[in-house]
């Protein structure tokens, strides 16, 4: 097959999805909707933002540009992940098949925003031939704007187990990151104000006091310059200092060791799809503490593989830190049972063969309706 995407170059969820096909002998073109920063050897990329960058009217003339460029390069799907930018930009070229992947904040946040926002989200619905989400939550917010019922499935990005798994020797690797000794929290998202960083410090010092040996570990990552700011502060207003250790943007394959030497993995964000991150956390026997929102419910079921919390609610985490800490026996139960779970629901190479027969179902279709 030939098949164009639409998405963040820089991403590594794009990354890895894009691949995945190149190098399962599909030829792949990437529309970049956001500039490419960081090089990436392998597909063809035309980077849309590199040319014309000017707000909002930048999507009628990327719309044009990709109509032009899938005129030329004639792919069997165009693939445009998330709805926001991409999923208009594909919409403006009038391409068809068009397969869209919304990402989680594209549904769950914009289009509740403003009555235009929820219009351009049904706008693009109504272009899509085919819809895959990573959860059941996000699925039903696809389907209220519009996505066809018959059309939409799911589809996880998925984690490669050969690369994500538990670590040998922990210790080991805590002694190589200067943390032998120390209770390793762990936070893997982005530095912006929806992951809610600063409710974690909120509950630091509670936890510190129980147990002093804590060094929380966060993501200097695809941060908000305000948030980031706040953050810096309170780590110094609180005298965080040597229980905080905030680590900047690294090459993907080197996150691996966090998730090997965590003794928690802390997501607690307003919303959320299925975060790769939470997934990556369980293949490496990490066990979790999450949000409890409607999409986290499919993996973590309260005490049994995980704990959940009501989001910004700071006692609530630092009772679930402090009684998992105190449980190492639950601790390991959750490491048991969520390396299973991610060996039957999410791993990559079967969730992207399952995109794989979506994308040939998808063509079948099409030939079929027009013989």
């Amino acid at each position: 097959m030939k098949i164009a995407f639409i998405s963040n170059p820089n991403s590594t969820h794009t990354r890895r999805w894009v691949d995945w096909f190149r190098l399962n002998a599909h030829q792949v073109l990437v529309i970049a909707d956001t500039a490419l920063s960081e090089a990436w050897q392998g597909p063809e990329i035309h980077n849309l933002p590199a040319g014309f960058n000017i707000p909002v009217v930048k999507y009628l003339v990327w719309g044009w540009q990709t109509r032009r460029i899938i005129g030329a390069w004639r792919p069997d799907i165009l693939h445009a992940h998330r709805v926001t930018a991409a999923g208009w930009i594909a919409s403006l070229s009038g391409f068809s098949p068009l397969v869209l992947t919304p990402w989680g904040s594209d549904l769950y946040q914009y289009p509740q925003r403003s009555n235009l926002g929820a219009w351009l989200t049904r706008w693009v619905f109504r272009h899509a031939a085919m819809v895959t989400t990573d959860s059941q939550d996000l699925r039903r917010m696809a389907l209220h704007y519009g996505a066809s019922p018959d059309r939409t499935h799911l589809v996880q990005w998925g984690v490669d187990r050969e690369i994500f798994h538990p670590a040998p020797l922990p210790a080991k690797i805590k002694e190589q990151w200067g943390l032998a000794g120390k209770i390793i929290l762990y936070s893997p998202r982005n530095m912006h104000p929806l992951y809610n960083l600063d409710t974690i410090l909120l509950s630091a010092q509670a936890i510190i006091e129980k147990f002093p040996e804590v060094v929380f570990i966060l993501r200097d990552l695809n941060a908000d310059a305000a948030y980031r700011q706040q953050l810096f502060a309170m780590v110094q207003e609180k005298s965080l200092g040597e229980h905080v250790r905030i680590i900047g943007r690294m090459p993907w394959e080197q996150t691996i060791p966090l998730y090997e030497m965590a003794d928690l993995v802390i997501s607690v964000p307003s919303s959320d799809g299925t975060p790769v991150s939470v997934l990556e956390a369980m293949a490496c026997g990490a066990p979790m503490i999450a949000s409890d929102l409607p999409s986290l419910r499919e993996w973590i079921r309260h005490r049994e593989n995980g704990m959940l919390v009501p989001v910004r609610n700071v006692p609530a985490l630092e009772t679930a830190v402090l009684e998992a800490l105190s449980d190492p026996e639950l601790l390991q139960e959750f490491s048991v049972k969520n390396l299973e779970l991610v060996a039957a629901r999410a791993d990559h190479q079967v969730e992207m063969q399952k995109m794989e027969a979506l994308y040939h179902s998808l063509l079948s279709e099409q030939r079929s309706g027009r013989s």
